[in-house]
């Protein structure tokens, strides 16, 4: 069960002012030891027994810890952790302010540079053995310095597969086509040039593989097409 001080902590994290709120955790920020911070808290769920759900947030949120300091030491700029409480669920990390590379797109289209150099660090991330899960517009922030940051870490883990690190090339494909359409294809080409720069020839695997599993997904739509069903 969760011990009278993490319930503690919990409580007082859940009184600072929320950024964020989503199915698995709650982003907040407040002051850690006079520094500006982001709380990345993973809230307990109810409905699960109490013993696997503090095991189970226990273990996400090191493996988390554990990736962002990977990622830092592979010259991926994310944010320093300054803290972790594995049985409260809580990473307290730097704060990094700056508009979302999401918004950035919105607001200005295509940012050569910073897709460029999006795609670089996606690329020093899978040289240091991680993928990163959810590798999209909204996970890379502009900090007010200029430079560009990739952020959450919550569904990356240590892999060296040449599928796992395709998948994360098309998630970030499918990012720009859903939410950039009208310069998704030129957006796509600089961050592939940023990823290729610095992958070197390894590139070429995942860069096919990623087109393989693309071709998959439109086979799929046109059988739900045909069929007017899910199969």
């Amino acid at each position: 069960m969760v011990s009278f001080d993490a319930e503690r902590l919990i409580e007082w994290v859940r009184s600072l002012e929320l950024v964020k709120r989503g199915a698995e955790s709650e982003i907040r920020v407040g002051s850690f030891m006079g520094l500006e911070a982001v709380f990345k808290l993973r809230v307990p769920k109810p409905y699960m027994d109490p013993e696997l759900d503090l095991e189970l947030r226990s273990f996400r949120t090191r493996r988390e810890a554990k990736a962002m300091a990977a990622a830092i030491s592979g010259g991926v700029r994310a944010p320093r952790v300054y803290a972790v409480f594995p049985s409260a669920g809580l990473i307290v990390m730097e704060r990094i302010k700056g508009p979302l590379l999401k918004e950035r797109l919105q607001v200005h289209g295509d940012h050569g540079h910073l897709l460029h150099e999006a795609g670089g660090m996606l690329a020093r991330l899978h040289r240091a053995g991680l993928v990163h899960g959810d590798p999209t517009t909204s996970n890379y922030i502009v900090a007010e310095t200029g430079m560009l940051y990739l952020i959450d870490y919550g569904l990356s883990s240590f892999s060296t597969s040449i599928e796992d690190r395709a998948v994360d090339i098309h998630l970030f494909r499918r990012a720009l086509e859903s939410t950039h359409a009208t310069i998704a294809q030129e957006a796509f080409t600089n961050f592939m040039e940023g990823y290729k720069r610095v992958m070197g020839e390894e590139a070429g695997k995942v860069e096919e593989r990623a087109e393989e599993i693309r071709l998959r997904g439109r086979y799929v739509e046109k059988r739900r097409t045909i069929w007017g069903r899910t199969l």
